[in-house]
């Protein structure tokens, strides 16, 4: 365990710069729509500039779950990493980790800078109860957590596969992500029979949607096709810590 906190310390060390560089970046963006706006720029200008961040923020955790991998050997530390007694899991789980914490900061920034700074945002959430938006504020932010999640997972695999050939390492993991998502949907497919048992989840009624006068609205979401795929999912994490702890080579 006190190793995997230090590998943890170790990336949120390596990307403070960056994300306190884009943090700024959001408030000062947000600080400049405030003056826009009341210097008579039109709400809906004002809006699409606001899903500037919001556009920017999965792309980029995407680009960072690549490049902490990529870091270890552009700066040669992947041979010290891996000499170190702790298995290959706990490393992929580090980067995922510290992918979680700046995904989570930079969300803040962006739901609370809009909240303070955008009258646009502040009068919105205005009209509706503050427990609604808390509560479904926090299970929209697990949701796409899940979803970043899954994804670091299947980059993160892509990667270590690609360091495993000497040659075209850039097309061998394009197409290892590419099949690991063609893969993990089959399988999903492919498994729903087994978890048809479980109900489906209604969105109209996990997100109150009656308290805000919307009670005619419905939607499910099936769990049967989602369970295979992160089971998939699971066993494509332990496997890429297997691949980075007894295969890769480091130089």
């Amino acid at each position: 365990m006190v190793g995997f906190l230090r590998l943890v310390r170790k990336d949120l060390e390596a990307i403070r710069w960056s994300t306190g560089i884009i943090m700024g970046a959001v408030l000062g963006l947000l600080v400049f729509l405030r003056f826009k706006l009341a210097a008579g720029w039109s709400e809906q200008l004002v809006s699409v500039w606001m899903t500037i961040p919001l556009m920017f923020l999965p792309f980029w955790l995407l680009w960072q779950s690549f490049q902490g991998l990529r870091t270890e050997w552009r700066d040669d530390t992947i041979y010290t990493l891996l000499s170190l007694p702790v298995p290959g899991w706990q490393v992929t789980l580090a980067k995922l980790t510290t992918v979680i914490v700046e995904y989570t900061l930079l969300a803040g920034v962006i739901v609370f800078g809009n909240l303070i700074l955008n009258p646009l945002v502040k009068g919105f959430a205005a009209e509706f109860p503050v427990m609604w938006l808390i509560r479904n504020g926090l299970l929209i932010y697990l949701t796409l957590l899940g979803h970043i999640a899954f994804f670091v997972v299947l980059i993160q695999l892509a990667f270590v596969v690609s360091k495993m050939v000497g040659r075209v390492q850039a097309l061998v993991a394009l197409w290892a992500l590419f099949l690991s998502l063609w893969l993990t949907t089959r399988v999903g497919e492919l498994l729903a029979p087994a978890f048809r048992w479980l109900p489906p989840i209604p969105l109209h009624r996990v997100f109150k949607l009656e308290e805000i006068g919307r009670g005619a609205v419905t939607a499910n979401i099936a769990l049967a096709p989602q369970v295979g795929r992160w089971l998939l999912a699971f066993a494509l994490f332990c496997l890429t810590g297997y691949l980075l702890e007894n295969f890769v080579e480091a130089n």
